[in-house]
């Protein structure tokens, strides 16, 4: 007998190829979980502002250098923030440009600056700033900026708060700075009327002395106070411009000065660090302001602002790299910038 074999359910072979409504399907599924799982890939740049300049190219990051003349659209070649190359999408010249610069003009209170007649310099100065330049006029004192005018585009008003210290007053333990750095670096962590669409600058009138942490310094030993201050302006974005001063006859002989070689050191380190240029002419304070107040403006001209399209988010703290398009100039600007630091 021969066994009987039920017969096999048909067998029916099928495609595995999807159809157009099932790959649609399956591309919507997926774009879901990508705006689901991660948002932030899809996000939108963050408009930044770097202040640059030219150095000539064997200048040195901590030395003094001559202006060069304004910078071009075209010097400008290649901006990296955090190693990312970042598109620049404006370019404005910082003085008589649309951005708002705010100008912190600092005066040691151990000092007696403006006793000779320099303060009509000053205020020379100020009336020769654009509209675009905001003035405040302040004090280093106790490791602290007291503000004796806020910031104004009253010339005259500005020019008012320079009032030159006494003798008697200079010499006063309780008008001590207590450390310029130290008062640079309080004026970055509180900043009057601070404005987030406005730039920001200082012009400080110092000896560059450090003489309250008790660490000595020489040859080309950096002091933390320098760093400290340079850091914390690095993140206020506040571009310094020291110039040194020191009275020709000292208030107080039995206060330790500071000296020139030490001023630069100080100066050219913090500067290095947070874009600014430093004015000193020869061992002693300049008999006039007039000749480096005119450098500065020079300096200021030839600066530019460079608006660049950051990947990072508002806030974040990351190292800035430039490049020039030409051979004979290097870009300079501070060594890190906070994504979004001027936000209109």
């Amino acid at each position: 007998m021969n066994p009987q074999f039920t017969n096999p359910l048909p067998t029916r072979i099928t495609s595995r190829r999807l159809s157009p409504v099932r790959i649609l399907t399956a591309a919507a599924g997926a774009l879901l979980v990508i705006f689901a799982l991660a948002p932030d890939a899809l996000a939108q740049t963050t408009p930044t502002l770097i202040v640059v300049r030219g150095m000539p190219m064997r200048t040195k990051l901590d030395e003094s250098f001559l202006p060069q003349p304004p910078l071009t659209k075209a010097d400008i070649g290649q901006i990296k923030i955090g190693g990312k190359v970042v598109p620049v999408t404006g370019f404005d010249q910082l003085l008589g440009g649309p951005h708002v610069l705010q100008l912190m003009v600092l005066l040691d209170s151990e000092q007696m600056l403006g006793a000779g007649g320099q303060f009509e310099a000053l205020k020379k100065f100020f009336h020769d700033m654009p509209p675009n330049v905001e003035i405040g006029v302040g004090w280093l004192l106790q490791s602290k900026v007291v503000v004796a005018q806020p910031f104004t585009t009253d010339r005259d008003l500005a020019g008012k708060a320079l009032i030159a210290k006494t003798r008697q007053e200079a010499a006063n333990p309780k008008n001590d700075n207590g450390n310029p750095f130290s008062c640079i670096g309080y004026l970055a962590a509180h900043w009057p009327t601070p404005d987030p669409a406005k730039l920001r600058a200082i012009l400080i009138f110092t000896d560059g002395a450090i003489r309250s942490n008790g660490q000595g310094q020489a040859g080309d030993s950096v002091n933390p106070d320098v760093l400290s201050a340079a850091a914390k302006m690095e993140i206020a974005s506040i571009t310094p411009y020291p110039f040194f001063w020191q009275d020709p006859i000292v208030a107080d002989p039995n206060r330790s000065g500071g000296t020139a070689v030490e001023a630069a050191d100080n100066f050219g380190q913090m500067d290095a660090r947070a874009g600014g240029a430093y004015l000193i002419e020869g061992m002693f304070a300049p008999g006039t302001l007039e000749p480096l107040l005119n450098r500065l403006y020079s300096t200021l001209k030839s600066e530019a602002v460079l608006t660049v399209d950051d990947p990072d988010k508002p806030g974040k703290i990351n190292r800035l790299d430039l490049k020039s398009t030409r051979d004979d100039i290097k870009l300079f600007g501070a060594d890190q910038v906070v994504s979004g630091n001027v936000l209109k």
